[in-house]
């Protein structure tokens, strides 16, 4: 992944774009954050049958009370050059204000927003392209159910086309806990 997010000059590359990542948007103060950085909004984002990257439509205070996706934040590859950039850094410090290490300004948000105003058709969703890591988490296996990490070290998980044998683990790391 980290040779196609290169190779493609991508700036976002993530495992999954909406589902489980959540939304930012809560409230009119998350827009306003977004216009004080950027000068404008989202007001839409999208994946589009057929269009690699995530689609983007940007707006003015019209867009306000609009609810967006953010990657979901489980895996995903940043280009620290984009993210390090002066506009970008400053939206970081608009986002985040003067709450100093406190989770209401989620980081998921912090990395999708500059993508989607800045850099839409720079930011690709793995998913789109076919590639499968075998990522556990939250009781998924690259965005598809896979049960209990128990069910699923023994049984492995089909849908994904993950095969997880590791029969020496097996043997030396008990599993006690879990479903």
């Amino acid at each position: 992944p980290m040779a196609y997010l290169i190779n493609n000059d991508l700036v976002l590359f993530a495992a999954k774009y909406g589902g489980l990542g959540g939304t930012f948007g809560r409230d009119e103060e998350d827009h306003k954050r977004i216009f004080k950085s950027f000068n404008t909004t989202i007001c839409e984002a999208y994946e589009e049958e057929g269009v690699p990257h995530v689609v983007s439509k940007l707006g003015g205070k019209e867009c306000f009370d609009k609810k967006i996706k953010n990657v979901h934040g489980y895996f995903h590859l940043t280009n620290l050059d984009f993210y390090r950039s002066d506009m970008v850094v400053n939206w970081a410090k608009n986002w985040i204000g003067d709450c100093y290490l406190c989770r209401n300004f989620d980081d998921q948000a912090a990395v999708t927003v500059p993508a989607l105003v800045l850099a839409p058709e720079r930011m690709w969703a793995m998913e789109a392209h076919n590639f499968s890591l075998g990522v556990f988490h939250n009781c998924e296996m690259d965005n598809k159910k896979a049960g209990g990490f128990i069910q699923l070290w023994r049984k492995g998980h089909k849908e994904s086309n993950i095969t997880i044998d590791f029969p020496e683990a097996r043997a030396n790391c008990e599993i006690k806990a879990g479903s």
